[in-house]
């Protein structure tokens, strides 16, 4: 298998915020405010700041990954834009894999003065540098994690994988849904592989 995939529902994503909610009360710690690291942070953040009950929800942006694909190095796209000034502060994201999205944006926050930074994340690989304050799942070995809010954006660097491979690919829907599944553990609909293939001819 070339890639291999862990695909979650959104009833397991529920489930992973509720634990990591729990592990975060018990730990004493009472943030100021939560910040999600876009774009994998986002709906996390919004479930973990209705279960701790603290409406003060901000975002940050910082890329390192596409898919299955580092990048050179994680930089904040888009900074923190309120004043965070002596806050405690989580930051919350979907996954901690190389660490170094975490590290930017923890080294950001400190920068612009907030008083106190932990970090909680839905998974945690044993392969990233960075470890994080809280994780619901320590995942021990590398695989790539689908979430349900990036499943056509996967499909779609998938399929153009396939395509860098096999120039000449060329099939039904249900043909490249069953290449998908075989080379990459990637379990799509033919209706999500014609949605995937839609914004590819379009870019």
């Amino acid at each position: 298998m070339e890639v291999e995939c862990q695909q979650l529902s959104w009833d397991q994503i529920y489930d992973l915020c509720l634990k990591l909610s729990s592990a975060i009360k018990k730990s004493g710690f009472k943030p100021d405010a939560l910040v999600a690291i876009g774009r994998g942070g986002w709906i996390p953040g919004r479930l973990i700041s209705d279960f701790l009950g603290i409406r003060e929800l901000y975002s940050i942006k910082a890329e390192y990954w596409d898919v299955a694909e580092t990048r050179d190095q994680a930089v904040i796209t888009q900074p923190i834009n309120v004043d965070v000034n002596g806050k405690k502060l989580l930051v919350i994201d979907d996954v901690a894999d190389t660490g170094k999205t975490l590290n930017v944006v923890v080294s950001h926050l400190r920068k612009v003065g907030a008083a106190e930074v932990r970090t909680a994340v839905l998974q945690y690989k044993k392969t990233s540098e960075f470890s994080p304050d809280y994780a619901a799942q320590i995942l021990k070995r590398w695989v790539w994690v689908v979430y349900p809010w990036g499943l056509i954006e996967t499909t779609v660097g998938f399929i153009q994988k396939l395509g860098k491979r096999d120039s000449g690919l060329v099939g039904s829907n249900e043909l490249i849904a069953e290449e998908l599944k075989k080379r990459f553990n990637l379990s799509v609909s033919p209706e999500i592989v014609e949605l995937a293939k839609s914004l590819l001819s379009s870019g």
